[in-house]
């Protein structure tokens, strides 16, 4: 009996390896490319998101108080707007109401250099205060700027 010895033939291996990482790598570049131009996975809130800055400034004082000044960017409806404090405290260390002088109407328009002042009768050093704008559309709300005490 004749034995047979196989031949070890490895040349084909590399080119359908190769023919199979670059279908693979075509398919992902186009998935990606569809997935930005095409806005698939996007949510309608941030296509609608109003881009603008806004600048804190703290002044210790009695009250302390912090102004708020819309700096530069989009418009955006006053009643859109939405500021939350925490870490604020009193005087007998519970949370206290806060005032807002020179708020727009609810309706009117924020306009670069509209300012509000935001008033507590306590505390402020330790309060952390960020400003929201929820969208008319939906319920979500997203966050445009945040300020930590110093």
């Amino acid at each position: 009996m004749v034995a047979r010895r196989f031949k070890s033939d490895d040349s084909a291996v590399s080119p359908v390896v190769g023919v199979i990482l670059m279908v693979a790598i075509t398919v992902l570049l186009a998935a990606t490319a569809a997935t930005f131009f095409l806005g698939l996975g996007s949510e309608n809130l941030g296509q609608n998101t109003p881009q603008a800055a806004f600048t804190f400034d703290y002044e210790a004082g009695s009250p302390d108080s912090l102004i708020i000044e819309h700096r530069s960017g989009d418009s955006i409806r006053a009643g859109s707007l939405y500021i939350t404090v925490s870490g604020a405290s009193t005087a007998n260390g519970q949370h206290g109401f806060a005032s807002l002088s020179g708020a727009p109407a609810a309706g009117s328009e924020i306009t670069a250099g509209s300012r509000v002042t935001f008033s507590k009768a306590a505390d402020l050093s330790e309060a952390s205060v960020t400003l929201n704008w929820q969208s008319p559309d939906s319920d979500q709300s997203i966050q445009l700027a945040s300020w930590e005490a110093p």
